[in-house]
Formats: structure tokens, C-alpha cells, sequence
């Protein structure tokens, strides 16, 4: 993809994202139900750049993740909410920050629209969806991209994290963009 250093993301979200991620000891990354490429592939990569931050990270999603998707790097590490409520609740509840990972709207991640209602953390929405709803308190929202993983791939860029992409973040992040 070369060096894109163009400015998709309002530095203002950039600057409130840095600091979030500074602060933060306990991150849950969390996707809509029925994982797709995009979902999985944007919640795995960014995982893989926070864990080296030496953040503790958490992929919840709200059902299990299909078969198709087994190959990704991390992929055993995700917490199906459907199978493991009670410890994913747990995490939800140690959480200083969620990452709202291609979805607009809170009744696509089904079962766990409460928990997630109800948490303290502080909640960041990265999406390309249209009309996102305004459950977060970060909302990065660019319905003109193709994917969530394009959108991240510049909100890491933009991070100036970009020496953290890895061969398994940008294995996750071009799955996502297929």
C-alpha cells in the first residue's frame, strides 16, 4: 500500500485516541454478530498492534468466529460471548476502553448490547457503515471506505504506529479488505 499519509481521521479523534490508548491498561475489542472477514480481520489487527503496546486485550465478539476465518493469527485468542458469557462480562467490566469495530449500531451485536450500554469504559465506534448511532464517546466514522480495515489501517498510520504493523496485523488487515 506504500507510505499513505494522508489524513482521512480529524486529528482532533487522533489526538483523543492517542490518549485513550496511553491510559488505558485494559482494552476489549468487540465486532458484530455473524463475524465477517472485515470484523474479525480489523478486531484481530488491532489487537496485534495494542498487545505491543503492552496493553492486556480482549476480542469479544458476540458469536463464534466461522470457520473460513480459522487461518488469522490470534484467531483462537477470540471470546465468543454466546459460549463464554461470564468471563466475557468480566473483561466488559475491567475494560477502560471499547473498540466498536464495524458496527453503526448497538442491536448488531445482539446479546451484548446491555453489557456494553452499561459499562464505564470509554467506548470508541471505527466504521464504515452509514448513519452510525452515538453510543460511543470516539466515533470515527467513514462510510466512503470500502472496509473497517482500510479505516484502521489509517487511524494506525495516522497513530504514527505504522513500525507495529506486523505480517500477522497485515495479514488481518488486506483479509478484511478482500
Amino acid at each position: 500500500m506504500g507510505n499513505m499519509r494522508s489524513n482521512i481521521v480529524e486529528e482532533t479523534d487522533i489526538i483523543a485516541l492517542r490518549e485513550l490508548i496511553n491510559n488505558a491498561n485494559n482494552i476489549v475489542i468487540t465486532c458484530h454478530v455473524s463475524p465477517d472477514g472485515d470484523a474479525i480481520g480489523s478486531s484481530l489487527a488491532l489487537k496485534h498492534v495494542l498487545i505491543q503496546l503492552n496493553k492486556n486485550v480482549e476480542v469479544i465478539t458476540p458469536d463464534q468466529c466461522p470457520k473460513s476465518l480459522q487461518f488469522l493469527p490470534g484467531v483462537n485468542s477470540i471470546l465468543p460471548y454466546s459460549i463464554k458469557e461470564s468471563s466475557a462480562n468480566s473483561k466488559f467490566h475491567e475494560a477502560d476502553v471499547i473498540f466498536c469495530l464495524d458496527y453503526n449500531s448497538l442491536y448488531r451485536v445482539d446479546k451484548m448490547a446491555d453489557v456494553l450500554r452499561g459499562t464505564n469504559a470509554t467506548k470508541v465506534l471505527i466504521d464504515h457503515h452509514l448513519d452510525p448511532e452515538t453510543f460511543a464517546n470516539v466515533i470515527i466514522s467513514k462510510p466512503h471506505l470500502s472496509s473497517t480495515c482500510l479505516l484502521l489501517y489509517h487511524v494506525i498510520n495516522q497513530l504514527c504506529l505504522s513500525d507495529y504493523i506486523t505480517k500477522d496485523v497485515a495479514t488481518c488487515i488486506y483479509t478484511g479488505m478482500l
